[in-house]
């Protein structure tokens, strides 16, 4: 989408501009200086107060003064950026930020009223109900802000929360699963649906065990006929922000810089809630949550991103853990 820089001076351009690419933002993958400009908006926007000019400039892989030009041009698009004590920086609220975020997200009264409209234009109730479901699912997903989804997702996500409704098993067609790093179908029963982690939370029926899924790697959803069966086993483990579900979890304590941090965020957003900046030294963060007691997800980054992790400061049987795995290593 080509953006001239007289239309970026105009505040009405600029918001319209941001809300029609933000939709379009999942599928960018070039680093060219308006998808950039576009995607450091976004950060700034989600998490204010968070991103040094410097980490952003790591993000994205080009200079920091890169980065204070894309704040120009954000300033000059009537976007106030602005930085904290610490020089983090955010978009503070102005009259441009506000009309963004009401073009944007549906609100409660607004769903109300157009759900009463509907009924009093005596739409059918199976009309009615189908619209009613697809704005419990815009509204949830416009709260979100850290994840842009395609219709493809969506759709998997509204057929998840219709069988829910209706206690259906389902069908996930071809499942890639990361930790058998198999392709297949499963049949489940879906308890809960969480659109902005990515998750699904169910009852594997072949397997007779508690899952969490991920979304995204659903090639397709499948209603079923069938009734659930083992709605009395459903509940939500607690899962870990690396996605794995188990009960049995341990604290860990790790000191990263900046490129694991990049790249814990990116690959795994859940983490981000668990990430704070070192308070005795600049460009450090410390990781520290419960994850599962086995280390899954977290062995694969620590020895994927080794030479970005300053320390693990516990627990010690991560460490040997760590020590273990990396020698089982054959060259």
């Amino acid at each position: 989408m080509a953006v001239s820089a007289s239309l970026l001076l105009r505040p009405e351009w600029a918001i319209v501009t941001f809300y029609k690419t933000k939709l379009l933002m999942n599928v960018f993958h070039d680093n060219s200086p308006k998808n950039r400009l576009l995607s450091v908006l976004k950060n700034l926007l989600e998490q204010p107060y968070y991103y040094k000019v410097k980490m952003l400039a790591a993000k994205y892989g080009v200079s920091t003064d890169s980065i204070k030009n894309d704040f120009e041009e954000l300033k000059n698009a009537y976007f106030l950026v602005e930085h904290d004590k610490q020089n983090r920086y955010a978009i503070a609220p102005n009259q441009s930020a506000e009309y963004l975020e009401d073009v944007l997200f549906f609100t409660e009264s607004e769903k109300d009223f157009l759900l009463t409209a509907l009924i009093q234009a005596n739409a059918t109730d199976e009309r009615l109900e189908k619209i009613r479901a697809k704005l419990e699912t815009i509204y949830d997903v416009s709260k979100l802000g850290s994840s842009l989804f395609s219709k493809t997702f969506l759709n998997k996500a509204n057929l998840l929360e219709q069988a829910k409704k209706q206690k259906r098993v389902v069908q996930l067609v071809n499942y890639r699963s990361t930790m058998s790093s198999k392709v297949s179908n499963r049949l489940v029963e879906p308890f809960n649906v969480s659109t902005k982690d990515d998750i699904l939370h169910a009852f594997d029926v072949e397997k007779k065990v508690i899952r969490h899924f991920r979304i995204s790697r659903i090639e397709k959803v499948k209603v079923q006929d069938q009734p659930w069966q083992y709605e009395t086993k459903h509940h939500s483990a607690a899962t870990d922000p690396f996605r794995i579900v188990s009960d049995q979890q341990v604290f860990v304590h790790l000191k990263l810089k900046t490129g694991a941090l990049n790249e814990l965020i990116e690959r795994f957003p859940l983490a981000q809630a668990y990430i704070y900046p070192c308070a005795e030294q600049d460009d450090l963060y410390d990781f520290a949550c419960k994850v599962n007691d086995k280390f899954l997800g977290l062995t694969n980054f620590i020895l994927g991103h080794f030479e970005y992790i300053k320390a693990i400061i516990e627990p010690e049987s991560l460490i040997e853990h760590i020590r273990k795995k990396s020698g089982e290593i054959k060259f």
